[in-house]
């Protein structure tokens, strides 16, 4: 299990490499894209286990729309885009579906764009904006992070941190993830982007934090549908939901933090 979780693991950070380093803004678009796609898959796969059944081509049209603009559209369209994209989507579902499900279906539908499709689009906003040196400094954080969670909880972990949404999380490794991602982005945040010392400890709080919130949270989802990983299609991993499920609040924690208070600018 740790050899499969080892090479796809690396598999999945050699393709984002290439991605981040040799992709002009279009085909980083057109990478990130299936990812998000695959998260939405597994999520509705979730909800469907719940019992309700929202349609699924209306989720992805509406998140793509939402991404398309992210990449490509200034900033300031956003919150009308992901306004009218919402309409649609509710509306589509109200033509769709059966009067008892409308809600359930609904409430699921919209809370996939927000919870996935709107996240990409930070991580798409970020690309374009500020260039590929930004969010390969979020995946270092979050993967540190997420690495020394898992390596020091397994070994040193004997306190459980949230035992009733995810029992293997400890407060050990928990600890071990933030103390790791403030030291790394302590060092790589003033010699990439000349950030003060306050910005280089600050800023890595704030994204070990809002990443380990996005772990649990997609924990209480599994935890409600039943299971334990999203899906199967990462040998080691589980799910492309549950590598990306501490970007989805970490991207935006790093996108306000860097337009707010380093770049001053919203």
């Amino acid at each position: 299990m740790l050899l499969k979780r080892i090479l796809t693991g690396a598999a999945l950070i050699a393709v984002v490499l290439a991605a981040l380093f040799w992709a002009p803004a279009w085909l980083f678009f057109l990478a990130l894209v299936p990812f998000g796609l695959l998260a939405l898959w597994e999520y509705l796969e979730l909800v469907a286990r719940t019992g309700s059944a929202p349609p699924r081509w209306p989720v992805y049209a509406a998140a793509l729309g939402v991404w398309a603009v992210a990449a490509w559209f200034p900033r300031h369209l956003m919150p009308a885009v992901i306004g009218g994209v919402l309409v649609l989507l509710l509306s589509a579902l109200g033509r769709r579906q059966a009067t008892a499900e409308i809600l359930p279906a609904s409430a699921a539908s919209a809370f996939a764009l927000l919870y996935i499709g709107v996240p990409f689009a930070f991580l798409l906003d970020l690309f374009a904006g500020h260039g590929y040196r930004i969010v390969l400094c979020l995946f270092v954080l979050v993967w540190v992070g997420d690495s020394a969670a898992y390596f020091v909880g397994r070994a040193l972990g004997r306190h459980k941190l949230a035992p009733v949404l995810s029992p293997g999380k400890t407060v050990e490794g928990t600890a071990a993830s933030l103390a790791a991602t403030v030291a790394v982005g302590y060092w790589l945040l003033p010699a990439w982007f000349g950030l003060n010392a306050a910005h280089a400890f600050l800023l890595p709080v704030i994204v070990n934090v809002a990443a380990q919130l996005g772990d649990l949270a997609e924990s209480a989802l599994k935890r409600s549908a039943g299971v334990k990983d999203s899906s199967t299609l990462l040998p080691g991993h589980g799910g492309v939901l549950d590598r990306v499920d501490s970007l989805l609040f970490a991207a935006p924690a790093l996108w306000y933090y860097w337009n707010l208070l380093v770049r001053g600018s919203f």
